[in-house]
């Protein structure tokens, strides 16, 4: 499900609640993902009577799938691959599951090159003006 599933009120029709292992709140850069996230683990709690259980507990994952080794989607996957070694007896192995600790967001660029394409974009068009003018003086 996405952030934008409507009211909390809404919560107590979405049959999944009641049927899922996990659930995934994917596009959680979105704005409200974050009251989302509360909105779908206390209804959680309340489908499965985990009135005891910490929140933070609940199979209810935020996910940006579209960002490459986003740590909500590592979660989600650890979580994943446990119900199925729980389910089917398999003993299915992740690198997740290393003692590496929680997984940490990786960039391919880094967040204070904000504007690295831009200057490799803006760096060819200056080539490209360079040769233009040194094609132009040997003609």
């Amino acid at each position: 499900m996405t952030p934008e599933y409507g009211a909390a009120s809404q919560l107590e029709k979405i049959d999944m609640l009641d049927f899922a292992d996990v659930i995934a709140i994917n596009k959680f850069d979105k704005k409200g993902a974050l009251d989302a996230l509360r909105d779908v683990k206390k209804q959680y709690q309340r489908n499965h009577n985990l009135w005891d259980k910490d929140p933070d507990l609940l199979p209810v994952v935020g996910t940006i799938a579209s960002q490459f080794n986003d740590p909500g989607t590592n979660a989600l996957y650890k979580h994943i691959i446990h119900l199925i070694n729980e389910k089917c007896g398999v003993d299915w192995i992740s690198s997740l599951d290393l003692p590496t600790g929680d997984s940490e967001k990786v960039y391919i660029i880094p967040p204070q090159r904000v504007r690295y394409l831009s200057e490799i974009s803006e760096n060819n068009r200056h080539y490209d003006v360079w040769t233009n003018e040194q094609c132009s003086k040997s003609i």
